[in-house]
């Protein structure tokens, strides 16, 4: 057995049961292995079963399952169970006569036939050659993400194989590497793979579509074939967005099932499909090269370190992995009705995540004082969150206290976002005292519709991760922290004239991000990236030469946020 499948293996299988669509063959596998009833051997089977052949599976398996369309993680997850890995790649048997035909621009070999169950005709592979240049187009030579090693000669010549089969259960497509050829003069682990397309795929976007996302499969493997499935899923979902932008692909996986804002207490690397915001707020803070760097992250160092690679890139911009992932908290607050052009999320398709954050009916607050937990069914995992909203419209005249006690001994943080529904909000999160897991923030109302607490659990334990919070009105701040107000952030003028800046106020040295966007969402300029001391600074707004409008002002810095309004005139 590979030397890295030897370890945490279950886990890893596990990934398969927080699926955004619900209970699915390989949860009910995944089960049936935790408890005992199949050994490690039995689930591979089963698992490359329910990709290859979901007829020969046990009725118990199947019957009331949801489809799982990506057959690459039961794959993965096969891999990593058995206890020798499979000598040679086992590629399909087509029903018919085998038919081959190479891509125009000559990357790919399709292998398909017009015969028998698996038939289809020669326009429809067409049409997934040109899907997958295109993918090839964006993803290698545009983007710069590794090609895949050649297989060896295995499909009959080093192009990179694709066959066109029937398939079943729900499965539209996957991609392996199973028994595939893995280059000896690699300095990585990486491996050949091919890729299977259902051959009766009726949309022809959304055959697109599945060739992007197990292109981007196969690209994975080029860099390690071996890294978490959740990361894995996450990045084929964003990846079909920027090949096919026009295509909207990711509905599926954001508006029902376990995802980043339907379930949001689902830890960031336990989610698959419904994990994609993940990546997309890497691209969308520091463009595609980041995700391109956390994959060369997972090339450069054996064995499955994908959450490691994800720090060290976020580290390259001077941020923790506890501190994005609290921004993370932010940006995704800002998705479906909550979306505005100057929330600092570049790209306006958040606006079409519906329905957008779940707040739980047991953290919506109208009144106080009032108390809560992390009620009975949805305790936050490691690296998961709540968002608990407070209507302000009646308490105008007050200030908020949240009171949050976490679980005793583990590492919890507290974010808080001031919303104003005009377009202007206010952010920043604390650390909960390391022993006690406790914090307490104060908020004025003045002036805010809603202030949205959101506990974060960022620790280690297989403990349930609980807690409880308090939250009370006053007419001043009784103890505990002030709640945000923000760096100051002004401008000398605005509309801003010759000699204009905007100026802000820092504590102690942060690193900063001064961003302008406008209307459409789109970063328009950037003002300043960078560390900045503390004190108050003037940042000169000339040279920005954008066109007449309206547009925000956000800075970043530290563990906080803020927004403005700018009018620009000619």
């Amino acid at each position: 057995m590979h030397p890295r499948h030897g370890t945490a293996v279950l886990t890893c299988v596990l990934l398969l049961a927080g699926d955004s669509r619900g209970d699915t063959v390989p949860e009910r596998i995944t089960r049936d292995l935790e408890s005992g009833g199949i050994t490690r051997l039995e689930a591979a089977e089963l698992l490359e079963a329910c990709v290859t052949d979901p007829g020969a599976l046990p009725s118990r398996y199947t019957e009331g399952t949801e489809d799982q369309p990506c057959g690459t993680p039961a794959l993965l997850a096969a891999l990593r169970l058995r206890e020798e890995p499979p000598g040679e790649a086992s590629r399909p048997l087509l029903s018919g006569p085998e038919y081959t035909i190479d891509s125009p621009a000559g990357h790919f070999k399709l292998h398909w036939t017009d015969s028998g169950a698996d038939s289809t005709n020669y326009g429809y592979v067409v049409d997934l050659a040109v899907a997958a240049d295109t993918s090839w187009l964006v993803q290698c030579d545009q983007m710069g993400f590794f090609q895949p090693p050649p297989d060896n000669g295995e499909g009959g010549d080093d192009l990179y194989d694709i066959y066109v089969v029937n398939l079943s259960g729900g499965v539209l497509g996957y991609c392996t590497c199973s028994g595939e050829y893995q280059p000896p003069d690699s300095t990585h682990e990486c491996s050949a793979s091919h890729i299977v397309v259902d051959s009766g795929i009726s949309s022809k976007d959304l055959r697109k579509c599945v060739v992007a996302h197990e292109f981007h499969h196969a690209v994975q493997a080029s860099y390690d074939y071996g890294e978490g499935i959740g990361f894995v899923e996450q990045c084929a979902v964003w990846m079909v967005e920027l090949v096919y932008p026009e295509v909207d692909d990711w509905y599926g996986s954001i508006s029902s099932g376990e995802n980043s804002l339907r379930t949001p207490w689902t830890g960031v690397f336990q989610l698959t499909y419904g994990g994609f915001p993940w990546p997309w707020m890497m691209w969308d803070r520091w463009g595609y090269e980041s995700v391109r760097s956390v994959w060369e992250y997972c090339a450069a160092e054996p064995g499955n370190n994908t959450r490691e690679a994800n720090g060290y890139m976020i580290g390259d911009h001077g941020m923790t992995m506890e501190q994005f992932f609290m921004d993370y908290g932010l940006w995704r607050w800002f998705t479906a009705g909550n979306w505005y052009s100057g929330c600092g999320m570049y790209n306006p398709d958040a606006a079409l995540w519906l329905p957008g954050p779940r707040v739980l009916p047991q953290h919506e607050v109208a009144s106080l004082p009032f108390s809560g937990d992390q009620t009975e069914y949805f305790p936050p995992d490691t690296y998961g969150i709540h968002w608990i909203r407070v209507d302000l419209s009646d308490m105008q005249d007050q200030w908020v206290r949240m009171e949050f006690d976490g679980r005793d001994g583990f590492k919890w943080d507290l974010g808080v976002i001031m919303q104003d529904l005009s377009g202007r909000f206010c952010f920043q999160w604390y650390e909960c005292d390391a022993a006690t897991g406790e914090v307490s923030v104060s908020v004025g109302a003045s002036g805010w519709d809603y202030a949205v607490f959101f506990p974060a659990f960022v620790d280690e334990t297989s403990l349930d991760h609980l807690y409880q919070f308090q939250l009370s009105s006053s007419t001043g701040i009784e103890g505990g922290y002030g709640g945000p107000e923000g760096f100051g952030l002004a401008l000398s003028s605005n509309p801003p004239g010759p000699g204009a800046f905007v100026s802000f106020s820092l504590p102690s040295s942060e690193r900063v991000l001064l961003r302008v966007y406008d209307m459409s969402g789109r970063a328009a300029a950037s003002i300043m990236e960078g560390m900045a001391g503390p004190g108050s600074h003037e940042i000169p707004l000339d040279g920005m030469d954008l066109a007449p409008g309206t547009y925000f002002v956000v800075l970043r810095a530290g563990n906080a946020a803020e927004c403005l309004r700018v009018t620009m005139v000619e």
